[in-house]
């Protein structure tokens, strides 16, 4: 197996593995009203994501699927890791609706991870697609207009 399938099967397996942790141990929706509405608004921004994105390009590793290409429309436009942001949003209204140690150890870890896969997939992205540069100079990762 090559070496970036392997870090590649590490970061999602990380990536999953956090995720369940935290939904196992708590509602799986916001109780306080703020939180339910950003955990919404994650929710909406992984789905519109994954339609503009399409099954075509779609894939849960940081790799480029044969035949995909660069998608910078939708939430794209603003931010390049739509997904990775519904997935923080979505996960930390959770963790912090039902605060636990446990959750926040976990949270940080999958926020970390989705970080380090993040960086992982822009090298990548850059490689294979030449206008990815120019793209990243105009937007920003995750938070539109911050970072």
């Amino acid at each position: 197996m090559n070496p970036d399938r392997i870090k590649s099967s590490i970061l999602v397996s990380i990536q999953l593995a956090c995720i369940l942790l935290i939904l196992a141990t708590g509602p799986l929706f916001a109780a306080n009203r703020l939180l339910l509405v950003v955990e919404a608004v994650g929710i909406a921004l992984g789905i519109w994501s994954l339609v503009v994105m399409g099954k075509k390009n779609l894939n849960i590793a940081p790799t480029v699927r044969d035949g995909a290409q660069l998608i910078i429309k939708g939430p794209y436009r603003f931010i390049r890791h739509p997904m990775y942001a519904s997935v923080l949003l979505t996960i930390w209204a959770v963790i912090i609706d039902q605060f636990a140690l446990l959750r926040l150890i976990v949270g940080l870890i999958l926020t970390a991870d989705l970080v380090i896969k993040m960086l992982y997939e822009e090298g990548i992205l850059k490689r294979h697609f030449s206008e990815y540069p120019a793209y990243m100079a105009r937007t920003k990762r995750i938070i539109p207009f911050i970072f």
